[in-house]
């Protein structure tokens, strides 16, 4: 049992170190030249001076582009909160057939990858619309990309709520908005915390999406800003890993203060459903 033990710390060392090793080597290379990286980038920096930094502060122009990233990411984590809890209430709380035909139709479309909706999307939001590089379009639709994946954790989190609960508040007078907001909502804080930092995460980090709706300076994001530090010939790397950390820094804090809620939530939004 010892032994059993010994080896299962010795692989979750091994895991940890391996995950471990890209980050470590992503920060210690912004404090070296493009030069030095080439040449060893396992090598320590000779000195820890922050002109990496600076010059990916400068050429991404960081405050635009943070800026842009956060009134997205914000506005499509807090609005699909709360669409996709109100969804999945709906879902837990009606026993009518169309409600098991949607869902099974929101799982279904969890299956497709974007690049099966992103011709439409380009063609009907970018064109016909005329929508691009808009802030509110790259909102919009990854609302409507992570509202299945959202209302299925939701669900599965709902359908652990005794049902006896909205019965005493229909008898006490409250409606079915009310019952919801004063009563179900504050019991769901671990599966909302778990669906935030997973919505989050998703459009901080977007890519591909964002590029094909924003195209100009003043509507980039920090994944797109990235970018402007590769051409066609070579790519400015020390300068480039600095504007990734800047990048990466922000949503690190926000996944490890709500890190303790994740595992909970997907076990009873998963599990229980």
């Amino acid at each position: 049992m010892k032994k059993q033990k010994s080896f299962t710390y010795l692989i979750l060392i091994t895991l940890l170190i391996i995950f471990i090793i890209p980050f470590y080597l992503l920060i210690i290379n912004t404090f070296k030249t493009t030069q030095q990286f080439v040449l060893n980038p396992f090598s320590l920096p000779e000195s820890f001076n922050l002109d990496n930094y600076k010059e990916a502060i400068r050429k991404m122009n960081f405050s635009v582009s943070f800026k842009n990233t956060l009134i997205i990411s914000v506005s499509t984590t807090l609005l699909n909160t709360v669409f996709s809890s109100m969804i999945a209430y709906v879902f837990s709380r009606k026993d009518w057939k169309i409600n098991k035909f949607l869902f099974m139709l929101l799982v279904v479309s969890m299956v497709a990858p974007f690049q099966v909706y992103m011709i439409p999307l380009v063609k009907i939001f970018g064109g016909t619309l005329g929508m691009s590089n808009k802030l509110i379009t790259v909102i919009y639709v990854g609302i409507g990309l992570t509202i299945p994946f959202s209302v299925f954790l939701y669900r599965g989190f709902l359908n652990s709520i005794p049902k006896e609960l909205d019965e005493a508040a229909l008898i006490d007078g409250c409606s079915m908005e009310k019952t919801f907001f004063r009563i179900i909502l504050p019991l769901m804080k671990p599966i909302m915390v778990t669906v935030m930092v997973f919505v989050g995460l998703g459009s901080w980090n977007e890519y591909l999406m964002t590029s094909l709706f924003l195209t100009k300076t003043e509507t980039r994001t920090l994944s797109i800003a990235a970018f402007t530090f590769l051409t066609n010939r070579s790519a400015d790397y020390s300068p480039m890993m600095a504007g990734l950390v800047l990048g990466i820094m922000p949503i690190l804090i926000f996944y490890l203060f709500g890190q303790k809620h994740i595992i909970e939530g997907v076990v009873q939004g998963s599990v229980k459903g």
